[in-house]
């Protein structure tokens, strides 16, 4: 059987958006924060995705999804504990880039660039 492009790009839609819909459930995300995590994605195209797991995502959208999955793995490598993994972004954080904010905060502005910086900070941390 013949895997055409498209079939190899609906495949992998649908593992992103599984992945997705796995990190708003550990991380505690409501609908606006996955949205604008997602880089303002429209309602019905999030519902679609979290609900179904259809949908077509372009690479802005499944760079974020990367770096939130980065994000959630050195996070579960840092700590032991499940729960201070999961709550860590809610927690206010002096250091920078954070500056007396919460990571989850700072994700929230939005921006693809506070992904990486929140991805960058662990790996730096986790000595990588």
């Amino acid at each position: 059987m013949k895997h055409s492009p498209t079939n190899i790009s609906n495949l992998s839609d649908k593992v992103a958006w599984k992945s997705l819909k796995n990190l708003v459930e550990r991380f505690r995300l409501n609908e606006n924060e996955g949205k604008i995590l997602m880089g303002d994605i429209p309602r019905s195209t999030y519902f679609k995705g979290i609900n179904s797991l259809e949908g077509h995502l372009n690479r802005d959208q499944k760079e974020r999804i990367s770096y939130l999955l980065g994000i959630y793995k050195n996070l579960r490598i840092l700590f032991t504990d499940s729960h201070q993994a999961l709550t860590w972004i809610e927690r206010e954080n002096n250091l920078p880039p954070f500056n007396g904010i919460s990571p989850k905060q700072y994700m929230l502005e939005g921006s693809l660039v506070r992904l990486a910086d929140v991805r960058r900070f662990l790996d730096f941390w986790r000595g990588y």
